[in-house]
């Protein structure tokens, strides 16, 4: 399902080899929210790679503790409504034993892109307004 996503693309570089400046494209890989719901409605939001997501998620919640076992998923799918791609939804078997409560998070973090943690896609697409310093570094 994810093999359609672009998963890098380039950007120009100067490359310093020791001795002179060269300019050259270079690869970057690709880095974009994912938002998983449960039951469709939002749980996390976590940063990574396009592809796999499928894997990804039902690995989150496996890690987290929310499921034990392969029979407590019974099924991931793209949400439709969301045009990026970028949005799961994940369904629980009936009879899965779900603790939302595991995934209270306590402490500070300190150094984050401000993705992560997000409840939603809606609001990591938070609009703000442009910046108009002149200001370069």
């Amino acid at each position: 399902m994810d093999g359609h996503r672009v998963l890098k693309t380039t950007a120009k570089i100067l490359r310093w080899n020791g001795r002179v400046l060269q300019r050259a494209d270079d690869a970057l890989a690709i880095e974009e929210p994912l938002e998983i719901r449960l039951e469709t409605k939002p749980l996390v939001v976590t940063m990574r790679t396009p592809g796999h997501d499928e894997e990804l998620a039902a690995g989150w919640l496996f890690t987290e503790g929310l499921i034990h076992t392969p029979a407590d998923l019974r099924a991931v799918r793209r949400n439709a409504r969301n045009k990026e791609g970028n949005s799961l939804d994940v369904f629980l078997a009936a009879d899965a034993p779900v603790d939302l409560s595991r995934l209270a998070r306590r402490g500070v973090a300190v150094s984050s892109c401000g993705v992560c943690g997000k409840e939603s896609i809606r609001a990591v697409r938070r609009r703000l307004p442009p910046v108009t310093s002149r200001l370069k570094v």
